[in-house]
C-alpha cells in the first residue's frame, strides 16, 4: 500500500533555425545558432500521503466559454500545486485546440493548438472553479488528458 504520492515531470524545449539548401526542396534545420542550447528541467514534488492529491482526468472540450476546470474535473477541486494539460487526439474534423483561462473576459489566455500541444504549470493553491477551459469551435474539440497534484 503506498504511503506518499508524487508527481515527477520535465520539460524541455530546443530553439531551432532552419537553413534552405541549394537543392531547395531539402532544409537543414539545427540548433539557433544565436542560443545555441536548448533549456529543461525538470522535478520531483511530493502530494503528501493522501492517494487523491493525485489525479488523471481524461476529458473532451466544448465550445463554452464558461466550462469551469471544476467542471472539467468531474469535482471541486481546490489548492492545485501542480497542472498538465495535453491534447492527446481531435474530437471533430478540424485541429484542436483548448484555451485555458482565469474567469469570463480573462484576456491572459494559455492557448494550445494541435495533437502533442501541452502546457505545464506549477500555480500555489489554485481553485478549480477560478478557471475556464473550453474549445474555439465545434471543429476543434479536443480529448485532453489533465493530470493535477496538491502538495
Amino acid at each position: 500500500m503506498a504511503t506518499t504520492f508524487k508527481i515527477q515531470y520535465a520539460a524541455s524545449a530546443t530553439p531551432i533555425e532552419s537553413t534552405q539548401l541549394t537543392d531547395t526542396s531539402n532544409v537543414a534545420t539545427s540548433v539557433h545558432s544565436s542560443i545555441d542550447k536548448s533549456v529543461g528541467g525538470g522535478k520531483e514534488i511530493s502530494c503528501g500521503t493522501t492517494a487523491t492529491n493525485v489525479a488523471y482526468v481524461d476529458y473532451t472540450t466544448i465550445v463554452t466559454a464558461t466550462t469551469t476546470l471544476d467542471a472539467a474535473l468531474g469535482a471541486t477541486v481546490t489548492g492545485i500545486d501542480f497542472l498538465m494539460i495535453k491534447i492527446r487526439e481531435a474530437a471533430s474534423t478540424g485541429t484542436p485546440d483548448l484555451t485555458f483561462r482565469l474567469g469570463t473576459g480573462d484576456t491572459s489566455t494559455h492557448v494550445l493548438s494541435g495533437v502533442g500541444d501541452v502546457m505545464l504549470l506549477k500555480p500555489s493553491g489554485w481553485d478549480g472553479a477560478d478557471y475556464e477551459i473550453f474549445s474555439s469551435g465545434a471543429t476543434t474539440v479536443a480529448k485532453i488528458d489533465i493530470l493535477y497534484g496538491i502538495v
